[in-house]
């Protein structure tokens, strides 16, 4: 702590931190790089080293998913998996990663999501150190930033197109060929839709929802053509969020995810989703007051139950794949028509989506609830030294 009575917390870099941190902190947040083991080997992203210089004191580490192995007390946020020792869960490498979340260096443990919380009891229940991890685990959901509402004129009132805004590298995992077979509906039935697709399109063996053959997405992505698809293959943040803003729906009809930041955004926009129940979507996403919400085959950690199928090469699963996306298409329409008939649906929508962001996700309370945890963990030990 200095003079001014502030805190230096050590954080690392990259987006989801930006979400699982405090916005404004009366304390001194430096965030720093982190050296990426997994690029090495998958067996190693479970921990990092964050890059702090030799003479940069700390009084405590806010990290997130990965273990620091720097030294000095932690708290560390997670979104699935903590450790993060995906098909290693058996092995002595994952029981010294949870003796290091164990030990008393780690101060706290913090769930993103209940979903998260019920994965973290799932993969350590039964062991010795049960109580000792649950003694330190709480949940906080993430944070958004609150910009300000720009005023939208109501698409269904003017008879302007519906405008939905899909966003996900991985094009199939997170409903992108749900997306454009909305389109090719409202295309083939009158209904004035616009799709705005943005997309590395990542799909197939790399993602683990996927069929494998690349050949069975060539129809979802020729619909990328469509008179009323538009599409970008990538974008910088800040045209996302302009985009977020500037649209009815963000689509989200996610096969496997662990939260959905990309919800987040949405809702902070005013922008409802049209989102599936996976993952921890439906602990904020309600299906009457902000979103469309669509039902989905879940295993018993929230994922799609078909995600990491071992048939995922064969005709079986391609139908199964193809006939998921069909459903909810089809779904998503029928609710797109309701709208498109109903005026008033689109903007009670947006203002719940607004409402939730500003009282689940508030920027404000998140901020107060990270200083006081950081002001009560690090004033038990005096700062240390980087190494």
């Amino acid at each position: 702590m200095n003079a001014n009575g502030q805190l230096s917390i050590l954080a690392p870099t990259r987006y989801p931190w930006s979400f699982n941190g405090p916005r404004k902190s009366r304390h001194i947040i430096n965030r720093r790089s982190f050296i990426p083991f997994n690029k090495l080997t998958n067996k190693l992203e479970g921990i990092t080293i964050l890059n702090a210089p030799p003479w940069e004191r700390r009084d405590l580490i806010h990290a997130f998913n990965r273990i620091p192995l720097n030294s000095g007390p932690f708290i560390i946020g997670f979104e699935s998996h903590l450790p993060r020792g995906f098909g290693l869960e058996t092995t002595a490498y994952f029981n010294w990663l949870r003796g290091m979340l164990a030990d008393s260096r780690c101060k706290r443990i913090i769930a993103i999501s209940e979903l998260a919380r019920r994965t973290f009891i799932h993969f350590h229940q039964g062991h010795s150190a049960f109580e000792r991890l649950m003694s330190k685990l709480e949940v906080r959901y993430p944070n958004v930033a609150l910009p300000p509402l720009r005023p939208l004129e109501n698409s269904a009132e003017k008879n302007l197109p519906i405008r939905i805004f899909f966003v996900g590298n991985h094009f199939a995992r997170k409903g992108g060929c749900v997306a454009v077979r909305v389109a090719e509906m409202a295309l083939q039935k009158g209904l004035p839709v616009e799709v705005t697709i943005a997309s590395t399109l990542e799909l197939g063996a790399a993602t683990w929802t996927d069929p494998l053959r690349p050949e069975f997405f060539d129809p979802y992505l020729k619909l990328l053509d469509l008179p009323n698809v538009v599409f970008h293959r990538g974008l910088a943040n800040d045209r996302v969020h302009k985009l977020l803003a500037e649209s009815d729906f963000l689509l989200l009809t996610t096969f496997s995810d662990t939260f959905g930041y990309s919800a987040v955004e949405a809702l902070a926009n005013g922008t409802p989703v049209i989102g599936t129940r996976g993952g921890a979507l439906p602990e904020f996403l309600d299906g009457e007051t902000n979103s469309i919400l669509l039902d989905l085959e879940t295993a018993e950690l929230g994922d799609w139950r078909y995600s990491a199928s071992t048939e995922r090469d064969t005709p079986k699963f391609e139908k199964l794949f193809a006939d998921e996306v069909e459903r909810l298409a089809r779904e998503t329409y029928a609710a797109l028509e309701k709208i498109a008939a109903d005026k008033g649906t689109l903007p009670r929508l947006r203002a719940g989506a607004r409402r939730t962001a500003e009282t689940i996700f508030n920027p404000d309370a998140a901020s107060d609830y990270w200083d006081s945890l950081y002001e009560e963990v690090a004033a038990k030990r005096p700062a240390v030294s980087a190494t």
